[in-house]
């Protein structure tokens, strides 16, 4: 009795950790936007947080990754701001994207 119990317990849990193992990679919840930091302000957006990180490449070449969560109701946005700096901290690159939560959906080509 307590064998068969014991079975129906791992297959169960094996079922359970078999199924939640094959997820979607092709499902996201951010949504690219063309908005810049100053149209979400200019649209009622407030800072809500802030974090920056840095990744030194290498050739003296270093990486910093600003992200900011910005949010105005039950709208929320998260921007990420790349910079490629130099030894001298010359900004040699530096690239602004700026994405929308939203339902979870398919990604595709394009998207």
């Amino acid at each position: 009795m307590v064998k068969k119990k014991l079975t129906i317990f791992l297959f169960s849990i094996f079922i359970l950790f078999s199924n939640l193992s094959f997820a979607n990679p092709n499902i996201d919840q951010w949504l690219e936007s063309e908005k810049s930091y100053k149209d979400l302000i200019n649209e009622g957006f407030e800072v809500k947080s802030y974090a920056i990180s840095d990744i030194e490449v290498g050739n003296g070449l270093t990486i910093i990754l600003f992200v900011t969560v910005l949010q105005k109701d039950q709208e929320i946005y998260e921007c990420q701001e790349y910079q490629t700096i130099d030894e001298s901290v010359d900004t040699l690159d530096m690239n602004l994207i700026c994405k929308q939560l939203v339902q979870p959906y398919q990604r595709g080509i394009g998207t």
